[in-house]
């Protein structure tokens, strides 16, 4: 089957290019690009040939779990690159068996991508026998069927199983995707500034503590294992070359079991409706839509505990709260990572002692990296500030059904704090790890409660007088706004952020006077004083934007529905 497969993936390829003229041009010159590129990596793999062995172990882990990613998120961000032999496209015609799923993953073996792939993972073995390691070389010959399976199987596994380009929950997630890469390559320059700040040692020393961490990841085993056999450690070796070997054994049954589920979902959804329909007429207990509901309850009001719950499963379907989500957690990790960076290399340049490299080294980070729970803590609370445009205008029923304000603005808050506070003090506690400084962690946790605090109170108040046109539902979160908002949107924001500022002052000077005086002990205090401060801000905000909104909530929905692409969502 696998042959006959490959046959078909080709037969199409061509029928397909020749019915396009400018596609067929598109798929000679890639070709080409990709011979050219293959070519130059030839001539640099016996240039790297004459490097010491610990340089060619970690060049080659980083290049092959690099490959490996690429083969994962390229599809992702391109969507529809590549859907020839699409399972979901063959339903009709042939059922679902391990065969046809492995003959699959064979076909997609076999194209253009495939093939220069497969060629290129034959360059470490050229390596290491210019390198005069016989045995690196056989055990890379060895390992390259298993980096090219598991680029193929993973890229299926995830492509196909997410429904890209397929459904809009897939596209959704390509959009999140896309975004976390425009933000990754935004901050990639200032990053590598800091890092070029500290002079080249500086700069390799990062480098190597990227390339073991990428060889040591599944990503990077089969790439990695001829490396440590190079440099003697054998053990080591052979047990990332069975881990090679064990992650696209483990993606076979995987893959089996998102082929099946394709081409047979739509009848098991309809199986599932029937069950569903089924469980709410039974004279039993109805139907629970949202669990959280029930959870919630116990604890707050049943119409806040709603509105919590539908929040909550906004934050983990809605690609706009989704890319919220990463960048709440991305940001602040890479600038706290830039500006202790930045600030270790200025003094390696001074005393030439301390260098960005040992910034990576647990316990060895400056306390400058328990900033990043207080960035972290900013960014989630000041993260609602629009949150009533992201309900477009589905906010009519809660306009229409007499919901409180104060019962929707505490929904909100309560939803997004379920996850961000462990998130923070995950940060925080990790901060305090690398840098060794656990004594300051209780002045920062409390200085990141009264931050997170008052940011909460600014959104639930700003989200009500002074919303601002947010993307439509089912919008990607890279789409930019046409309505001649944005100077609108940058200055509540710039507003936003020094008021937080302000009214969390009083437990910054705490934190100061912690500092100065070198008495960590008081931390204690300041985190009893910055919980009591940001409840007190949080509940103030939510009173007072609950009564903002019982008096503007359907004025609030009427600038709503005049933004372009939101008069039709309903």
């Amino acid at each position: 089957m696998a042959a006959t497969l490959l046959r078909l993936r080709w037969r199409l390829t061509l029928n397909a290019l020749s019915r396009n003229v400018w596609a067929l041009v598109g798929t000679v010159i890639g070709t080409l690009y990709g011979i050219g590129l293959l070519g130059m990596l030839l001539v640099g793999a016996v240039g790297l040939g004459q490097a010491p062995a610990d340089v060619i172990a970690q060049v080659l882990a980083a290049v092959g779990a690099l490959t490996v990613l690429a083969w994962t998120l390229i599809p992702l961000v391109l969507t529809g690159a590549d859907t020839t032999l699409d399972p979901r496209a063959m339903a009709a015609w042939v059922a679902p068996s391990p065969a046809l799923s492995r003959g699959l993953a064979v076909a997609a073996a076999g194209g253009v991508t495939g093939v220069l792939t497969g060629l290129g993972t034959l360059l470490p073995v050229l390596v290491w026998a210019c390198a005069g390691q016989a045995g690196a070389a056989l055990l890379s010959l060895t390992l390259a069927p298993a980096l090219l399976a598991t680029c193929v199987l993973l890229s299926r596994v995830v492509v196909i199983g997410l429904g890209v380009s397929q459904s809009r929950r897939g596209r959704e997630l390509a959009g999140v995707a896309g975004m976390l890469v425009v933000l990754t390559v935004a901050m990639l320059p200032s990053v590598l500034g800091n890092l070029g700040a500290g002079g080249s040692r500086a700069v390799l020393a990062a480098a190597r503590t990227g390339a073991q961490v990428a060889g040591l990841s599944p990503f990077g085993w089969p790439a990695a294992a001829p490396g440590y056999l190079a440099q003697g450690r054998v053990l080591l070796a052979v047990a990332l070359a069975l881990g090679a070997w064990l992650v696209p054994l483990a993606l076979v049954p995987v893959w089996d079991r998102v082929t099946r589920r394709v081409m047979t979902g739509p009848a098991r959804a309809r199986a599932r409706s029937r069950s569903y329909e089924a469980a709410g007429h039974r004279g039993g207990a109805a139907v629970r839509v949202l669990a959280w509901h029930a959870r919630l309850s116990r604890f707050l009001p049943s119409p806040a505990a709603a509105v919590a719950a539908r929040s909550l499963r906004y934050w983990r379907s809605d690609p706009r709260y989704l890319s919220q989500m990463v960048a709440m957690v991305l940001v602040p990790v890479v600038l706290t990572v830039a500006l202790a960076g930045s600030r270790m290399a200025v003094l390696g340049q001074e005393g030439g002692t301390l260098l960005l490299g040992g910034m990576l080294s647990w316990g060895s980070a400056p306390p400058l990296v328990l900033a990043g729970a207080v960035i972290a803590a900013l960014m989630c609370g000041w993260g609602l500030h629009d949150d009533l445009a992201f309900d477009s205008t589905a906010l009519w029923q809660h306009v229409s059904a007499g919901l409180s304000g104060r019962d929707d603005r505490l929904g909100r808050v309560v939803a997004a704090a379920l996850w961000q506070l462990p998130v923070v003090v995950v940060l925080a506690a990790a901060a305090a790890g690398a840098s060794g400084r656990w004594d300051m962690l209780p002045a920062v946790l409390g200085l990141s409660a009264a931050v997170m605090g008052c940011a909460y109170a600014w959104s639930s108040v700003t989200s009500v007088l002074l919303p601002y046109e947010a993307n439509a539902p089912g919008e990607s979160p890279l789409r930019s706004r046409t309505s001649g908002t944005s100077f609108i949107a940058g200055l509540v924001q710039a507003v936003g952020l020094g008021l937080i500022a302000v009214m969390s002052a009083p437990v910054g000077v705490g934190l100061v006077v912690t500092a100065v005086s070198g008495r960590w002990a008081w931390g204690w205090l300041v985190l009893v004083g910055g919980l009591l401060w940001g409840a007190g801000a949080t509940w103030g905000g939510v009173v007072l934007g609950g009564r903002y909104l019982d008096e503007r909530g359907s004025r609030v929905l009427a600038t709503i529905r005049s933004w372009p692409g939101h008069e039709e969502i309903r």
